[in-house]
């Protein structure tokens, strides 16, 4: 049993490792600034720029009362094809 689930966890792993290699970080801010990175995600997707916006953190519910203090979290993502057209749009 410990096997499968050992199994299972390093496919679970890979597969969301595969997936945020797609993505380039192009920004993280709190607060104010945050607003700013929101202000950049949508002037890209007025552009056609592939992007997305994750807010808060992505912790599971037994960490969520622990980062109370980092819900105001903005991070920007682009899609690496579209990487190096983003960087010249928002120069």
């Amino acid at each position: 049993m410990i096997i499968v689930l050992a199994i299972l966890f390093v496919i679970l792993v890979s597969i969301r490792t595969i997936r945020n290699l797609k993505w380039v970080r192009f920004g993280e801010a709190f607060g104010k600034q945050g607003e700013e990175l929101l202000g950049d995600y949508h002037y890209l997707t007025e552009q056609g720029i592939i992007c997305r916006v994750e807010q808060g953190l992505p912790t599971g519910k037994l960490l969520k009362p622990l980062a109370k203090n980092l819900d105001d979290r903005v991070a920007l993502f682009v899609h690496r094809d579209d990487a190096a057209k983003a960087r010249e749009l928002l120069k």
